[in-house]
């Protein structure tokens, strides 16, 4: 995949390219994966993205991903180069299967699975056809201010607090911001919003389109975790004294589905014990064709923690 000059914020971030002086289908990161200098450690979403981007340059155009499954292992720090490794586990005439290994010299940081199926395989016949339906939302995202995700983060998380924080110029996509639900009892808490690539990309190609919608379900995503128990986490989440996903699952419902189209967004997280917390988002586009469902585990310890 080669990155043109006119390309969207968005795309560098995807894209990796062959690394063919240390075997066959091995690629690494075209561009670096941070916009700071030293080891500052890397945001998650280009780790899942790119796994997905190296898987699909080894299976052909007719074949398009539906299920990406991964782990973090340990974290990946900005100023190395990461190396994915994609393994070629299943060859079947429908469906195609790939494990990737993303490594930083001789360390693992994350390992992915990745699924995908034929387009040409028949649908809507003989087969279920339902999807849960978008929140129904009264405010258009050209009515909500650009800079209220910005905001957003800075009336949650202190600028001392553990987990990792993003800056304007860090976000390559438009996120808007609608509404969170609180309420007393966590899982009922809801956020929901709008987010897009704020350009055009510069292809139509299904893979680079759901990278980029894979790079967009991995930022912010445990927030709700922290949102939805403002007493335990503290003002700012100051009480937090370490933040961390360790498991990052996304199920691709639309392949046609375009990253520079206003994509709904509702979160909210399920569960916590043991220190980790579960969280769970769909995606939709306008219309209200769901776009993608995710889920995620992460690692929240609390100030005394004894874990």
């Amino acid at each position: 995949m080669v990155v043109m000059a006119s390309t969207a914020r968005i795309e560098p971030h995807v894209t990796v390219i062959p690394a063919p002086e240390l075997g066959p289908d091995i690629y690494t990161n075209a561009n670096p994966l941070t916009l700071h200098g030293g080891s500052r450690p890397v945001f998650g979403g280009f780790l899942v993205s790119q796994a997905l981007s190296a898987a699909c340059a080894t299976v052909p155009d007719t074949f398009q991903p539906y299920s990406s499954q991964s782990s973090f292992l340990a974290p990946a720090h900005g100023n190395e180069k990461i190396t994915y490794r994609v393994q070629r586990t299943w060859e079947g005439r429908n469906f195609l299967t790939r494990v990737v290994q993303a490594t930083q010299g001789v360390d693992c940081v994350y390992v992915a699975i990745l699924s995908f199926q034929s387009a040409a395989s028949p649908t809507g016949i003989n087969s279920l056809e339902y999807g849960t339906p978008k929140p129904e939302l009264d405010q258009p995202p050209e009515d909500i201010d650009p800079d209220s995700m910005q905001a957003l983060q800075s009336s949650l998380l202190d600028p001392s607090a553990t987990v990792m924080q993003q800056s304007a110029e860090d976000r390559p996509l438009d996120w808007r911001p609608h509404s969170m639900e609180m309420s007393e009892d966590p899982t009922q808490f809801r956020v929901r919003g709008y987010v897009r690539s704020p350009t055009p990309l510069s292809t139509s190609d299904c893979s680079t389109h759901l990278a980029a919608f894979a790079y967009a379900s991995d930022e912010g995503f445990f927030g709700p975790a922290l949102a939805a128990n403002p007493v335990a986490v503290g003002k700012g989440a100051r009480n937090v004294t370490l933040g961390a996903s360790l498991t990052h699952n996304v199920s691709f419902h639309d392949r046609n589905a375009k990253i520079d189209q206003w994509a709904v967004l509702e979160r909210e997280t399920t569960w916590g014990s043991a220190g980790r917390v579960m969280v769970q988002q769909k995606f939709w586009n306008m219309e209200g064709k769901m776009i993608l469902s995710s889920s995620q585990e992460a690692l929240i310890r609390l100030k005394g923690a004894k874990i």
